[in-house]
C-alpha cells in the first residue's frame, strides 16, 4: 500500500515511485513532473501529519501553522524543510515543543519511513497577531541563579477540646479607682515591717544636729 493510500484510504491519483521512473525513462513523464509531483506528496503528508498531531494532543489547529520549503543540499539532492509558526501564546506549548517535535517525527517516519531522507529540517517561529501577553525578560541574574527553595512549615499542632497546654497565671487587674489606694497600702505595709524590725533590734533613732554656717571674725 502506497503512502497516499495509506493517508487517505483510497488509490493515489500519483502514480507510484517504480512506475513513475519507467515513465521517465520512456519519456512519458519528464524528470521536472516527477519532482513537482514528488514535491506535492511531501507537502500534504507534513499537512495531514499537522493535522492529526495537534487532534491526537488536543491542541488547536489554530495554534500552530506551517510552512514547506524546498531546500537543496551541497551534493544537488532537493528535500523539504518544515517551518511551524506559533499563532497563539501559551507557555504550556514553549514547555511542550520538544515532545510536540517527537510526536510530529514519529508520525512522519510511520507513513514514510524513508523521511529522513527528504525532511532536511524543522524550524520554530512565532508569529503571533498580539504580543501583549507575552512576559517581559526578566533580570540578566535570574537566568544562572539558583531556583529558590520552598521553606517547608510545619503545621500548629491542635489543641484537642479546647485545652491550653501548660501553666497559665491570670494577674488579677485592679479597678481604677483603686490604683492610688493600694499603693498607699503597700507604702504603709512597708514602713511597719521597717518599723518592726528596728524595735526588735534594739536600735535607737539617730539625731543630727543642725549645721549653722560658720562666723569668721572679722579682724
Amino acid at each position: 500500500m502506497s503512502l497516499i493510500e495509506r493517508l487517505f484510504g483510497k488509490k493515489p491519483s500519483v502514480p507510484p515511485t517504480s512506475r513513475m521512473h519507467s515513465q521517465i525513462s520512456s519519456g512519458g513523464l519528464s524528470q521536472q513532473n516527477a519532482m513537482t509531483m514528488q514535491g506535492t506528496t511531501r507537502r500534504e503528508l507534513l499537512r495531514v501529519v499537522l493535522r492529526d498531531t495537534l487532534n491526537r494532543h488536543g491542541i488547536p489547529s489554530a495554534w500552530i501553522a506551517a510552512e514547506v520549503l524546498t531546500t537543496t543540499s551541497r551534493n544537488g539532492e532537493r528535500g523539504v524543510h518544515w517551518r511551524l509558526m506559533i499563532k497563539h501564546w501559551d507557555p504550556r506549548l514553549l514547555a511542550c515543543e520538544i515532545a510536540l517535535q517527537q510526536a510530529l517525527i514519529k508520525r512522519v517516519t510511520t507513513f514514510d519511513p524513508l523521511a529522513s531522507n527528504w525532511l532536511t529540517g524543522i524550524s520554530w517561529q512565532f508569529a503571533l497577531e498580539d504580543e501583549s501577553q507575552c512576559p517581559p525578560l526578566p533580570h540578566p541574574g535570574s537566568w544562572t541563579s539558583a531556583p529558590h527553595e520552598l521553606v517547608k512549615v510545619a503545621p500548629a499542632p491542635e489543641k484537642v477540646g479546647g485545652v491550653i497546654e501548660g501553666p497559665v497565671r491570670i494577674a488579677p487587674q485592679a479597678a481604677p479607682g483603686k490604683e492610688v489606694d493600694a499603693a498607699r497600702a503597700d507604702l504603709d505595709q512597708l514602713l511597719a515591717i521597717r518599723d518592726a524590725d528596728f524595735k526588735q533590734h534594739g536600735g535607737t533613732k539617730q539625731t543630727w544636729a543642725s549645721t549653722e554656717p560658720a562666723k569668721l571674725d572679722a579682724r
